[in-house]
């Protein structure tokens, strides 16, 4: 099986940007090919954003945590797992930590890695860091700052509840769902 992660055999000879938000910026980019150095004829668009991370958390008891929060994209509410932007040159496991905290009051005693992925290596930049946060208790001091434009409600469900809510399509990120089905991968084997 070919290795994934392997360098393209084209290279950027320019890059030009398109928007800049605070999130994203558009960028469309010129490629050459290594082996010959003949441009590739086609311009290319990307979007470059930053990595972040999603943490599929368990309370002491078993108890799924998860927000429900508003979504610009589908203007709908959707249920989904914490998660956030990984600072520069911030560590995966601890963003994932932070951003537990921060979205829901929640800090693990442990908290493994369960996976990367491109979302969408076509045309974004980044990665996803998926974690497995477990024996989630709310601290005396509990800490819950989300950002300023975000609108949490923490929820917490069984994992009876949570299967049935996916099976029923509550779960809409499709990130998230996939953040929990690899998260009950590792559960299953536990």
């Amino acid at each position: 099986m070919e290795s994934t992660g392997k360098p393209m055999d084209w290279s950027i000879t320019h890059k030009k940007v398109l928007a800049q938000t605070p999130v994203f910026q558009v960028e469309e980019v010129s490629l050459v090919e290594k082996e010959n150095g003949k441009p590739v004829p086609l311009a290319y668009y990307r979007i470059d954003t930053r990595s972040w991370v999603n943490v599929f958390a368990l309370t002491e008891d078993g108890r799924a945590i998860l927000v429900h929060q508003p979504r610009v994209g589908m203007m709908q509410m959707t249920l989904e797992c914490p998660g956030g932007g990984i600072d520069d040159d911030e560590d995966p496991a601890l963003a994932a930590a932070r951003e537990l905290e921060e979205e829901t009051g929640y800090r693990a005693r442990s908290i493994e890695k369960v996976g990367v992925i491109s979302p969408n290596p076509a045309i974004l930049t980044n990665r996803l860091h998926m974690f497995l946060a477990r024996g989630c208790y709310l601290p005396p001091e509990r800490q819950h700052f989300p950002d300023l434009t975000e609108r949490i409600e923490v929820r917490t469900l069984s994992l009876d509840e949570l299967d049935a809510t996916m099976k029923e399509g509550g779960i809409h990120n499709a990130l998230a769902a996939l953040t929990i089905l690899m998260s009950r991968r590792f559960l299953l084997n536990d």
